[in-house]
């Protein structure tokens, strides 16, 4: 069975000389992680920390990353607290992340992922309600916009 991992000197002066397995996952994640952190900012509703806001999959796109890989890498940030889903999104509407703390090699070995949350079917319902509403809203404001504009 072949070993989906890369060599790199450890920082710890402990284990100088041995070599430290870093899984490909782990370096995946840490490149989400890095990219997600780029493109976020200050949010005062969860007390200044940094939010990513956009859609997760096109960032996968834009790294190169497997498709396949998403769920995975997603469930094993969620799993050990870097990040948290705070809003859904879905079609053109955006998800909002909060960016908690950056993932480290030996927690990342600790930690189960986690199965995504589903929730339950009624507030599924809701959220794609609210997404939806929302949509519809800033429809309305452009075409106000638009007619206003003849």
């Amino acid at each position: 069975m072949p070993i989906d991992a890369r060599t790199a000197e450890p920082q710890d002066a402990a284990v100088q000389g041995d070599l430290v397995l870093i899984p490909a996952m782990f370096e995946h994640a840490q490149k989400v992680w890095i990219a997600m952190l780029e493109h976020a900012g200050p949010d005062e509703e969860y007390a200044g920390k940094l939010v990513y806001e956009g859609h997760l999959t096109n960032l996968f796109k834009k790294l190169r990353l497997s498709v396949p890989y998403y769920t995975a890498i997603k469930n094993q940030l969620t799993a050990m607290g870097c990040i948290e889903q705070v809003r859904r999104g879905g079609g053109n509407g955006t998800s909002k992340w909060v960016m908690w703390k950056e993932p480290n090699l030996g927690e990342w070995k600790n930690t189960a992922p986690s199965k995504a949350r589903t929730g339950n079917k009624i507030s599924i319902q809701e959220q794609r309600i609210k997404d939806l509403a929302a949509r519809v809203l800033r429809l309305e404001n452009i075409v106000d916009a638009l007619m206003e504009t003849k």
